[in-house]
Protein backbone atom coordinates (compact mmCIF):
# COMPACT_ATOMS: atom_id res chain seq x y z
CA UNK A 1 0.00 0.00 0.00
CA UNK A 2 2.84 2.27 0.66
CA UNK A 3 3.87 2.11 -3.01
CA UNK A 4 0.38 3.02 -4.18
CA UNK A 5 0.27 5.98 -1.82
CA UNK A 6 3.66 7.19 -3.05
CA UNK A 7 2.58 6.91 -6.73
CA UNK A 8 -0.64 8.81 -6.03
CA UNK A 9 1.26 11.66 -4.35
CA UNK A 10 3.77 11.76 -7.20
CA UNK A 11 1.03 11.98 -9.85
CA UNK A 12 -0.69 14.81 -7.99
CA UNK A 13 2.56 16.81 -7.75
CA UNK A 14 3.28 16.46 -11.46
CA UNK A 15 -0.20 17.50 -12.53
CA UNK A 16 -0.54 21.01 -13.92
CA UNK A 17 -2.44 23.64 -12.13
CA UNK A 18 -6.10 23.83 -13.10
CA UNK A 19 -5.98 27.61 -13.26
CA UNK A 20 -5.66 29.26 -16.74
CA UNK A 21 -3.74 32.35 -17.71
CA UNK A 22 -5.04 35.59 -16.33
CA UNK A 23 -7.56 37.64 -18.30
CA UNK A 24 -5.03 40.46 -18.67
CA UNK A 25 -2.52 38.14 -20.35
CA UNK A 26 -5.26 36.67 -22.56
CA UNK A 27 -6.33 40.14 -23.70
CA UNK A 28 -2.75 41.19 -24.38
CA UNK A 29 -2.12 38.01 -26.38
CA UNK A 30 -5.24 38.59 -28.50
CA UNK A 31 -4.24 42.21 -29.03
CA UNK A 32 -0.80 41.18 -30.31
CA UNK A 33 -2.35 38.60 -32.65
CA UNK A 34 -4.91 41.05 -34.07
CA UNK A 35 -2.35 43.82 -34.63
CA UNK A 36 0.11 41.49 -36.36
CA UNK A 37 -2.58 39.99 -38.65
CA UNK A 38 -3.96 43.41 -39.55
CA UNK A 39 -0.48 44.71 -40.39
CA UNK A 40 0.08 41.67 -42.63
CA UNK A 41 -3.27 42.32 -44.33
CA UNK A 42 -2.39 45.98 -44.83
CA UNK A 43 0.98 45.16 -46.42
CA UNK A 44 -0.64 42.59 -48.72
CA UNK A 45 -3.41 45.01 -49.77
CA UNK A 46 -0.96 47.84 -50.55
CA UNK A 47 1.21 45.58 -52.69
CA UNK A 48 -1.82 44.15 -54.52
CA UNK A 49 -3.34 47.55 -55.31
CA UNK A 50 0.04 48.83 -56.45
CA UNK A 51 0.23 46.05 -59.03
CA UNK A 52 -3.12 47.00 -60.55
CA UNK A 53 -2.72 50.76 -60.38
CA UNK A 54 -0.72 51.09 -63.59
CA UNK A 55 -3.37 49.47 -65.78
CA UNK A 56 -6.27 51.24 -64.11
CA UNK A 57 -4.53 54.61 -64.27
CA UNK A 58 -3.93 54.18 -67.99
CA UNK A 59 -7.53 53.14 -68.58
CA UNK A 60 -8.97 56.13 -66.70
CA UNK A 61 -6.63 58.60 -68.39
CA UNK A 62 -7.45 57.25 -71.84
CA UNK A 63 -11.18 57.42 -71.07
CA UNK A 64 -10.88 61.03 -69.90
CA UNK A 65 -9.19 61.92 -73.18
CA UNK A 66 -11.79 59.98 -75.16
CA UNK A 67 -14.54 61.87 -73.35
CA UNK A 68 -13.21 65.08 -74.91
CA UNK A 69 -13.93 63.69 -78.39
CA UNK A 70 -17.19 64.89 -79.89
CA UNK A 71 -18.06 63.40 -83.25
CA UNK A 72 -20.93 64.90 -85.21
CA UNK A 73 -22.27 63.41 -88.44
CA UNK A 74 -23.53 66.58 -90.10
CA UNK A 75 -24.84 65.39 -93.42
CA UNK A 76 -25.09 62.29 -95.57
CA UNK A 77 -25.61 62.53 -99.31
CA UNK A 78 -26.81 59.41 -101.11
CA UNK A 79 -25.67 59.57 -104.73
CA UNK A 80 -26.11 57.01 -107.46
CA UNK A 81 -22.95 55.01 -106.65
CA UNK A 82 -21.19 57.13 -103.99
CA UNK A 83 -22.34 58.02 -100.52
CA UNK A 84 -20.77 61.13 -98.98
CA UNK A 85 -20.64 61.36 -95.20
CA UNK A 86 -19.67 64.68 -93.61
CA UNK A 87 -18.14 64.44 -90.13
CA UNK A 88 -17.37 67.45 -87.91
CA UNK A 89 -15.18 67.60 -84.81
CA UNK A 90 -17.08 69.55 -82.17
CA UNK A 91 -14.86 68.38 -79.28
CA UNK A 92 -11.77 69.87 -77.69
CA UNK A 93 -9.13 67.52 -79.14
CA UNK A 94 -8.41 66.13 -82.62
CA UNK A 95 -9.50 62.56 -83.31
CA UNK A 96 -8.82 59.95 -85.97
CA UNK A 97 -11.71 58.30 -87.79
CA UNK A 98 -10.72 54.66 -88.34
CA UNK A 99 -13.97 53.09 -89.57
CA UNK A 100 -17.19 54.11 -91.24
CA UNK A 101 -20.17 51.77 -91.37
CA UNK A 102 -23.22 52.02 -93.58
CA UNK A 103 -25.90 49.54 -92.51
CA UNK A 104 -23.19 47.31 -91.05
CA UNK A 105 -20.88 47.41 -94.09
CA UNK A 106 -17.47 48.66 -93.05
CA UNK A 107 -15.14 50.97 -94.88
CA UNK A 108 -11.69 51.29 -93.33
CA UNK A 109 -10.38 54.85 -93.35
CA UNK A 110 -7.76 56.69 -91.40
CA UNK A 111 -8.24 60.42 -91.27
CA UNK A 112 -7.36 62.91 -88.52
CA UNK A 113 -9.99 65.59 -88.03
CA UNK A 114 -8.90 68.68 -86.12
CA UNK A 115 -11.09 70.76 -83.85
CA UNK A 116 -13.96 72.52 -85.69
CA UNK A 117 -12.93 70.85 -88.95
CA UNK A 118 -15.43 69.14 -91.29
CA UNK A 119 -14.31 66.31 -93.53
CA UNK A 120 -16.31 64.51 -96.18
CA UNK A 121 -15.83 60.77 -96.63
CA UNK A 122 -16.90 59.05 -99.83
CA UNK A 123 -18.06 55.46 -99.70
CA UNK A 124 -18.90 53.25 -102.64
CA UNK A 125 -22.35 51.83 -102.16
CA UNK A 126 -21.54 48.14 -101.99
CA UNK A 127 -24.97 47.01 -100.80
CA UNK A 128 -26.93 47.52 -104.00
CA UNK A 129 -24.42 49.22 -106.26
CA UNK A 130 -26.91 52.01 -106.90
CA UNK A 131 -28.56 54.72 -104.87
CA UNK A 132 -30.83 53.48 -102.09
CA UNK A 133 -34.55 53.83 -102.64
CA UNK A 134 -36.12 57.12 -101.66
CA UNK A 135 -37.32 57.02 -98.04
CA UNK A 136 -35.17 54.06 -96.92
CA UNK A 137 -33.59 54.36 -93.49
CA UNK A 138 -29.79 54.10 -93.51
CA UNK A 139 -27.66 53.61 -90.39
CA UNK A 140 -24.33 55.46 -90.46
CA UNK A 141 -21.75 54.68 -87.76
CA UNK A 142 -18.42 56.46 -87.21
CA UNK A 143 -15.68 54.93 -85.01
CA UNK A 144 -12.55 56.71 -83.76
CA UNK A 145 -9.19 55.33 -82.71
CA UNK A 146 -9.89 56.00 -79.01
CA UNK A 147 -13.07 53.94 -79.08
CA UNK A 148 -15.72 56.62 -79.49
CA UNK A 149 -18.60 55.31 -81.62
CA UNK A 150 -21.38 57.50 -82.98
CA UNK A 151 -24.35 55.87 -84.70
CA UNK A 152 -26.92 57.95 -86.59
CA UNK A 153 -29.81 57.17 -88.90
CA UNK A 154 -30.54 58.98 -92.13
CA UNK A 155 -33.36 58.77 -94.62
CA UNK A 156 -32.25 58.45 -98.24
Amino acid sequence: MNLAKWAKNRIEKNRRSRRGISTIMANLTMLVIVVSLSSLLFVWAISSFGAYQGGAGYWFSSRSIANQERVSVENVYFGSSLINIYVRNVGTIPFTVVSLYLNGSQTGVSRVINVTQVYGFSMVNTITGSAPAHGDIQKVTVATSRGTVVATTWVS
